[in-house]
């Protein structure tokens, strides 16, 4: 065993990991980020959903097939996969990780995001992964890109590389909370561009966000890289607005 495991494991005995969602110390090998009661509290998406935007229809017995929105007019990415409904125990995990700077909780968020099968991609597809950008004044209030953590975990798992300068958000917008659909889509209209466009010519591109509201973030982000050479998008996030 190498040296590196040793530690890491001493490690874990020591600080022993604890559940997201009530902090009860978890078993250090057993990979888990939740304890039992909370984990049967997390909503994973699964079941049909929209063949493209992946909300789903929690009482529809039919297979996947596209919703209103996606039929009336289709986003600019080919698909978007969200692991976590974006809900009690999950919401106040990516609070503290987003706006309380706990970076372990982002960690153990990312690193079960990495673990996470998304049946409907194929990383082999695909040649890079972006991570949405935050603009230069967000990223030095907050201090880190959370989106940069969950793409790196994923870069790492897929082996994949994360290119992070090649889209970037070249306007400041206040927060979107609280904004209807329509808002946001005025909001963020025109917000990024492209700094790298031979990295991305032609290239399959996996987006990689922290939470999808209402998608028009990561629809402005895909026609961005769209015009500018790249053939697809897929969309990945930690967790979605239902």
């Amino acid at each position: 065993m190498m040296l590196s495991a040793v530690l890491h494991d001493i490690y874990s005995i020591v600080f022993p990991p604890l559940c997201l969602g009530c902090s009860e110390i978890l078993h250090p090998f057993h990979g888990q980020i939740f304890c039992a009661d909370c984990h049967d509290k997390v909503h994973l998406i699964n079941g049909s959903i929209c063949s493209v935007c992946g909300i789903a229809f929690p009482v529809s017995p039919a297979e996947d097939h596209l919703c209103g929105d996606c039929l009336n007019k289709r986003p600019y990415f080919s698909l978007a996969r969200a692991v976590f409904s974006y809900e009690d125990i999950i919401l106040n995990a990516i609070h503290q990780f987003k706006y309380k700077r706990n970076l372990p909780v982002g960690e153990s968020l990312a690193s079960f995001m990495a673990g996470f099968s998304f049946p409907d991609i194929d990383k082999e597809d695909y040649s890079m992964i972006i991570p949405v950008p935050l603009h230069i004044k967000r990223l030095r209030e907050r201090g880190f890109n959370q989106s940069l953590m969950l793409a790196n975990a994923l870069g790492k798992k897929y082996n994949l590389p994360v290119n992070f300068s090649a889209l970037k958000r070249h306007s400041f917008t206040l927060s979107q909370a609280g904004s209807s659909k329509k808002e946001r889509q005025q909001n963020i209209r025109g917000v990024f561009e492209i700094y790298d466009r031979k990295a991305i010519a032609h290239k399959n591109i996996l987006l990689v966000d922290d939470v999808y509201t209402t998608g028009a973030t990561v629809n402005e982000c895909s026609k961005t890289l769209i015009q500018a050479g790249a053939q697809k998008i897929a969309v990945l996030t930690l967790a979605r607005v239902l």
